[in-house]
């Protein structure tokens, strides 16, 4: 792990793997595992209890709510709210201001803005800053 950088918070019980990069004033807390290789960057606050597995990165303020797993190789752009108990599966790269509502299960790219809510896209603001109500 790296060396502890400024107002970075990590919980004792926490479980660091080895070569990960963890930016200033983020929080990890009690009971999260973070795998190899992963990256977290600057002002990111993760939960009690989430999962990030290896290779995933996490890119600046990002929120990650308690028993998130965040499964290898994922991609969460920043400014993304991930909430309580949801589950991002291997691969899936989720774009910038993304909100992930409580115990989502998301098996595709989600790369523009966008909110998943019970298993639907109910908002979305594509790249030519339209936004659509679906």
């Amino acid at each position: 792990m790296s060396d502890q950088v400024k107002g970075t918070k990590i919980h004792p019980s926490a479980v660091i793997s080895k070569d990960v990069i963890i930016g200033n004033e983020t929080t990890i807390g009690a009971g999260a595992i973070i795998g190899d290789g992963v990256i977290i960057s600057e002002n990111c606050q993760v939960g009690t209890g989430v999962i990030i597995e290896a290779g995933s990165r996490i890119e600046d303020n990002c929120v990650l709510e308690a028993g998130v797993i965040i499964g290898s190789q994922v991609t969460l752009g920043k400014n993304s709210k991930i909430g309580i108990g949801a589950r991002i599966t291997n691969g899936v790269t989720i774009g910038s201001d993304s909100v992930i509502r409580i115990g989502e299960i998301i098996l595709k790219d989600m790369i523009y803005k966008m909110v998943f809510k019970r298993g639907a896209w109910i908002y979305r603001e594509d790249s030519l800053n339209c936004k659509n109500e679906e």
